[in-house]
């Protein structure tokens, strides 16, 4: 070898170490995930995990609703039945979207 790749050599084992964590960061955003979408912000997640489970109640809450009244409940029973079915697709959303 050369006295010129020696010293190349030297340089590069002494640089390598201090080059290399500037080298592996990762300085890219941070993202949150739920219900297969990704967000930018922690805010943003938890606007969407809120918005999905208002979606499961008034689902659950318009189903039992509609099908109560076409089995011919009255006004009464429709509404209770509706409630419940708020109740249910409020758990149910609540379970099955993924934290941020």
């Amino acid at each position: 070898m050369t006295k010129n790749s020696l010293m190349i050599a030297a340089l590069l084992s002494l640089a390598g170490p201090v080059a290399t964590p500037v080298l592996a960061q990762n300085n890219g955003p941070v993202l949150y995930e739920t219900g297969g979408k990704r967000y930018n912000s922690l805010a943003e997640c938890q606007r969407a995990k809120k918005r999905a489970k208002d979606r499961a109640t008034v689902a659950g809450a318009a189903i039992a609703g509609a099908g109560a009244a076409l089995l011919g409940g009255n006004l009464g029973e429709t509404a209770l039945v509706a409630g419940a079915g708020a109740l249910a697709g409020r758990e149910i959303g609540r379970r099955t979207v993924k934290q941020c």
